[in-house]
């Protein structure tokens, strides 16, 4: 089932949708999806030309498309702030939450924010996002945040054990790539299980999806070795499109209204790993996410 299915025959034009990543792959094909069904969307991209490029194309198939790109950097929490001061000045509510954008097979590096990038990127921007947006989402009720995780989540020790920063975000000498994305994704449903608790009872569901395998994007561009494998199984994995197509039914889905916190496949609910429902270790990764985006904003004067 493609994004396009899922909307077929819905009037959005009431719905207010902030997308991260949209420029491109997944994330542009949910944004998309919603603005060509009369929804008001934020791009919200790190790289405002390919933003701005995006906006474009969908204004190309409808020229009424309601599209805007705000900048977004989730590698750095004073541009998360910016963004959600941003979006919160122009007095738009905010009924779809979509973290969609997220990094994969990096090299070691560290944001100007002192943490490991794949985390940041994929877990702590993020995190702060919400954080600042959780207001507005209460106020614009009833809403949704969707979390873009993956099946990889279940490749983890993260544990209630063996939580602490160095392990969310390791030094160069103790990280390994395929690991720290592992992470970052069981992260994501932990995340989306804490905002479930806390938003569910405000009107705001809470769901974490897998929108595929090795889908063909621009996911494994910084290596060469993962962009073989992705290049080898394309034909048979999902388009982009398809692949959309559970991030936008979780957020839209008339039977969803009173549903929250649950991880979703191919457009059904399904059953995630254990450590991912433990409400102890999202409770823990929530309280060491906002000490670390504290200790930042400190040094930073954010």
């Amino acid at each position: 089932m493609a994004a396009m299915q899922v909307l077929l025959g819905r009037d959005l034009s009431d719905q207010f949708a902030v997308v991260t990543g949209a420029n491109s792959g997944i994330g542009y094909e949910t944004a998309r999806s919603l603005a060509l069904h009369g929804a008001h969307v934020v791009l919200a991209c790190r790289d405002s030309h390919k933003a701005a490029a995006a906006l474009q194309k969908i204004r190309q198939e409808r020229p009424s498309a309601k599209v805007t790109n705000l900048h977004l950097d989730l590698n750095c929490l004073a541009s998360v702030k910016n963004f959600a001061n941003a979006y919160i000045g122009h007095n738009w509510p905010l009924h779809l939450l979509i973290l969609n954008a997220g990094v994969f097979g990096l090299p070691y590096s560290q944001t100007e924010d002192g943490f490991e990038t794949t985390f940041q990127t994929n877990h702590l921007g993020h995190f702060y996002l919400t954080q600042l947006l959780m207001g507005t989402l209460k106020k614009s009720a009833p809403g949704r945040v969707i979390s873009v995780s993956a099946e990889s989540h279940r490749f983890t020790d993260l544990s209630q054990s063996t939580i602490c920063e160095t392990l969310l975000s390791p030094p160069e000498d103790g990280y390994r790539a395929i690991y720290s994305y592992n992470q970052s994704k069981l992260c994501n449903i932990l995340m989306s299980q804490e905002l479930h608790r806390r938003l569910s009872s405000c009107g705001v569901m809470c769901h974490a999806v897998h929108p595929g395998n090795v889908v063909s994007t621009g996911l494994p561009r910084h290596s060469w070795f993962y962009r073989i494998i992705f290049t080898a199984v394309r034909p048979f994995a999902k388009s982009q499109q398809q692949a959309a197509a559970t991030s936008v039914f979780c957020a839209t889905a008339q039977e969803l209204e009173n549903f929250s916190g649950y991880y979703f496949n191919n457009c059904f609910q399904c059953q995630p790993s254990g450590t991912s429902l433990s409400t102890e270790l999202a409770s823990r990764l929530w309280e060491l996410s906002e000490r670390m985006v504290n200790k930042a904003r400190t040094l930073q004067q954010i």
